[in-house]
């Protein structure tokens, strides 16, 4: 066995590099990757040094993957060898990890849909920290991945309206199948005008923050999931925030309890393991969402496809066996 990785050894640059396995810990398991998830807003934004990421390489990509366990420690009692399992873990073929980063897998769901889990865990906490409440109306602004994620979650959380803003057609109709009530190319075009109880937005553009305020009612909630990738000019807090009594919340997946949950903040693994259960249960699409799934051999290829944004692509998924 000799283990293979994706890494960016310098900005912009992509390949599969060999390397070595630590040996596994007592309270470790050795995994082997079946399928891995690209994030791409993310892993874009770190491939090619944009404001607010590290600017640090070589790079190792990725943290939603799904594979078998091979080897455990043996302080590992939860899991066994031989079982699937979905885990936080970069793209490689194999990797050793702590035990309570990886979660069993459903039967319910395919592993490809389970490759997707931390996308929509991210999501997740987005959510949960708007505190939806029944009958609310939400927008969503930016209809990526996370975007599109987070307006089904608020959907199963209990709004009566989701709308979609993105100036992308494909991407608003994907919406519209993926549950969306309705969708519009701008803040301009949204079918409520009065504006919305919680806006989320989901672009990590640094001008869309403005509209985001724009869009929420007075009292109303405004979450920014996506890491803004530059500094927002131009805002009147007095008028778009400060008058309408907005709460705008930063909701930055990094920002959770290490262990116990307190109200709606949840530990990674508390909102890995319900994303885990809304996907088996079928109250979120994780199938349309994944555009491509493609060797890892073609890793270089995948991101620079994605880079260039000139086809329909949404998620694409590396399949390492």
């Amino acid at each position: 066995m000799t283990p293979q990785r994706i890494v960016a050894p310098a900005r912009g640059q992509i390949k599969l590099d060999s390397f070595d396995l630590p040996s596994v810990g007592p309270d470790q398991v050795l995994i082997e990757t079946h399928y891995s998830a690209i994030s791409p807003g993310t892993e874009l934004a770190f491939l090619h040094n944009k404001p607010n990421t590290t600017g640090q390489y070589p790079f190792y990509p990725g943290y939603s993957a799904c594979g078998q366990i091979v080897e455990k420690g043996d302080a590992v009692t939860a899991l066994a060898v031989g079982q699937r399992v979905a885990c936080r873990i970069p793209h490689a073929s194999h990797f050793v990890v702590e035990a309570d980063r990886c979660l069993p897998l459903p039967d319910a769901i395919t592993e490809v849909e389970a490759s997707v889990y931390r996308l929509v865990s991210i999501a997740l906490q987005g959510v949960r920290k708007a505190q939806i409440q029944l009958g609310w109306e939400a927008a969503v602004v930016g209809l990526g991945p996370i975007g599109n994620l987070a307006g089904q979650l608020v959907r199963a959380a209990g709004a009566t309206h989701v709308e979609g803003i993105d100036p992308v057609g494909w991407r608003r109709e994907l919406a519209l199948h993926c549950g969306f009530d309705t969708v519009a190319a701008s803040n301009e075009q949204s079918s409520r005008p009065a504006g919305f109880e919680a806006v989320i937005e989901a672009t990590g553009v640094p001008e869309a923050v403005p509209a985001a305020f724009k869009l929420a009612k007075p009292l109303g909630q405004v979450v920014l999931l996506a890491s803004t990738r530059g500094e927002t000019d131009g805002v009147n807090f007095y008028r778009d925030v400060h008058k309408k009594g907005l709460t705008v919340i930063g909701a930055h997946e990094s920002i959770r309890p290490a262990v116990d949950d307190h109200l709606f903040y949840r530990s990674h693994r508390s909102d890995d393991e319900t994303s885990l259960k809304l996907m088996a249960g079928s109250r979120i699409q994780i199938d349309p969402l994944v555009s491509d799934v493609v060797p890892a051999a073609e890793a270089a290829r995948a991101y620079e496809r994605l880079a260039k944004r000139e086809e329909q692509l949404m998620l694409m998924v590396f399949k390492w066996r």
